[in-house]
């Protein structure tokens, strides 16, 4: 199929766009990956980048072995078989170059903000309290 109509891998492209051309144009050099990913991520409500890339039966694997994703990454540290964050030292240990993997490190702590930090302990907002929180602050953030 055409992987441009999968609403995360246009919406990721999109987020390119949005940090090449912000006030700060490319917060995230090397790897524009993480910030697009968030892009995407945020807006659809789905960790999973690119749900239905794989329509083979594949799971993803950037920035470690998904359960159940069928997109090219999930930054969801939760929906991965390590079940840890992927850490900056294992992003230098296992991705090499590999812009899409080192992205995975901010995209996932982000999203860990969201799903985890902001709705329980000193916070407990609900959900659609801390995406709008962190949302915003991914886009004051990025300039």
């Amino acid at each position: 199929g055409n992987t441009g109509e999968i609403a995360a891998v246009f919406d990721h492209e999109w987020g390119h766009g949005m940090d090449a051309n912000d006030v700060n144009g490319g917060i995230a050099f090397p790897s524009g990956e993480g910030i697009a990913d968030l892009y995407s991520a945020l807006r659809l409500n789905d960790s999973c980048i690119g749900r239905g890339f794989y329509n083979d039966g594949r799971k993803c694997a950037t920035g470690g072995e998904c359960k159940i994703c069928t997109g090219v990454r999930d930054i969801d540290q939760a929906e991965k078989k390590n079940g840890g964050p992927w850490t900056h030292t294992m992003s230098n240990n296992k991705c090499g170059s590999s812009v899409h993997c080192i992205g995975v490190v901010y995209s996932e702590a982000v999203w860990d903000l969201y799903k985890r930090k902001l709705q329980q302990g000193q916070f407990n907002y609900d959900e659609n309290t801390a995406l709008e929180i962190v949302t915003r602050l991914t886009y004051i953030a990025a300039g």
